[in-house]
């Protein structure tokens, strides 16, 4: 539940967001249809409205990380989740079916897959799993729901580029939402009797070529949903570590002039370097601050805070890129494929030195609870500019305890009238 909530509010807060508005603005212009898209009073066909509804998730990078898979689940399976119950109404009990099954098989195919050379696996192997949710919320059967996993196979590990993060371009916070859309569509294309490749799996060209597995195996054992965690901060979550070990400095040092120079320690390996490069503004800054550490722990030291208000507010400062070239990043840990731990050393102006340890934040122990969720909500209606933040709180708090509950008639209607722009 707090994976759907999560994701409500940062489609909420995603709809302020400059970059995703000419991206909704394109998807609108060939593809008007009936499924309402929260937020915004667009309406558009089905897989576009599904891309859209992705891209106001993803549009912060604020959005949930599979740390060992290293996949943004809720941004594939709620739009396509949203988008299915739309097109076919279901009760509310299959529709939270329909999420668990697409981070189940998201989550399980990212593990297993591993890291590929340039390969951002939540496009990569996003449309299997929206294929996945959108079978399961319309009651498709064992072999239905293989069929539609199967269609995407022409898809898998295609749509993922790094390069989108290597040059900073906006494309990233659209890749999931095209996974999206061809899930959503391939499910559809299997609802209707067409039938995928047999060997999606485990053939020879298939997404782990010599494997055993079925979708079955896939979709039991351990729950991947357990491993999902909700970001703290609205970054890569590559940075995630650092910045809470330098929240625990910047606490004992405050204030830019506390800080003479300081050396962030993250694990080696090419994932951490897409956050390990010196700040440069490249002309895309959003997404230039959201993959460099070095301005997050500056923008922390000049304005006492790394959040939502930060990005809204405070890009192009001169001063906090001024920090920020006080800051250097060494990849001397050991490398690391998965998220881990890191440590941020501090150097004052009178030479005193100081040292902080954190592990990956929001996992194990430290997963947030409800109160800690419930503020991340808030911030992130209050980002949408809404009337009532509280309320609609609230509001969508009420709602996940009513789904499981809702009869395929009242399902879809309490999701959109929860989330339509007063």
């Amino acid at each position: 539940m707090h994976l759907l909530v999560d994701a409500t509010g940062l489609a909420a807060a995603g709809a302020a967001n400059d970059d995703a508005r000419p991206v909704l603005a394109g998807l609108a212009a060939v593809s008007p249809g009936e499924v309402a898209v929260p937020w915004t009073g667009l309406r558009l066909a089905a897989p576009q409205a599904a891309a859209a509804l992705s891209t106001l998730i993803h549009a912060w990078d604020f959005d949930d990380t599979h740390d060992e898979g290293v996949v943004h689940t809720a941004t594939v399976v709620v739009p396509a989740a949203l988008a299915a119950l739309a097109t076919a109404p279901a009760p509310g009990e299959r529709f939270l079916d329909g999420l668990a099954t697409g981070v189940q098989l998201f989550s399980r195919l990212a593990r297993l897959v591993g890291p590929r050379n340039g390969v951002i696996r939540t496009a990569g192997l996003g449309a299997l799993a929206a294929a996945a949710t959108a079978a399961t919320v319309w009651g498709l059967d064992e072999a239905g729901t293989e069929n539609a996993v199967a269609l995407c196979l022409g898809a898998a590990l295609a749509p993922s580029s790094r390069q989108a993060v290597v040059d900073g371009s906006v494309a990233k916070r659209l890749q999931p939402g095209l996974a999206a859309a061809h899930g959503l569509t391939a499910a559809s294309l299997a609802r209707a009797g067409v039938v995928g490749p047999a060997g999606w799996l485990g053939g020879a060209y298939g997404v782990l070529p010599g494997s055993d597995l079925r979708l079955t195996d896939l979709l039991a054992g351990p729950v991947e949903l357990d491993a999902v965690a909700l970001k703290p901060y609205p970054a890569c979550r590559y940075t995630h570590a650092a910045l809470a070990a330098g929240e625990q400095l910047h606490a004992r040092h405050p204030g830019p002039d506390a800080l003479h120079r300081m050396v962030a320690h993250l694990p080696a390996g090419a994932a951490y370097e897409l956050v390990a490069r010196p700040w440069q503004d490249r002309g895309a800054p959003l997404v230039d601050a959201q993959f460099s550490l070095p301005w997050q722990l500056a923008a922390l030291w000049v304005t006492g805070r790394y959040d939502l208000t930060t990005l809204r507010g405070d890009l192009g400062r001169a001063d906090i890129a001024a920090v920020a070239a006080r800051i250097e990043v060494r990849q001397d840990l050991p490398e690391s494929t998965v998220m881990a731990g890191a440590r941020v050393e501090l150097e004052t102006p009178d030479g005193r030195r100081d040292t902080a340890e954190a592990p990956m934040p929001g996992t194990g122990d430290a997963r947030p609870g409800r109160d800690v969720v419930d503020r991340k909500l808030v911030g992130c209606l209050q980002t949408a500019g809404l009337p009532d933040p509280r309320g609609t709180a609230d509001g969508l708090w009420q709602l996940t305890t009513e789904l499981p509950g809702l009869d395929a008639a009242a399902a879809y209607d309490a999701l959109r009238d929860r989330t339509t722009v007063p």
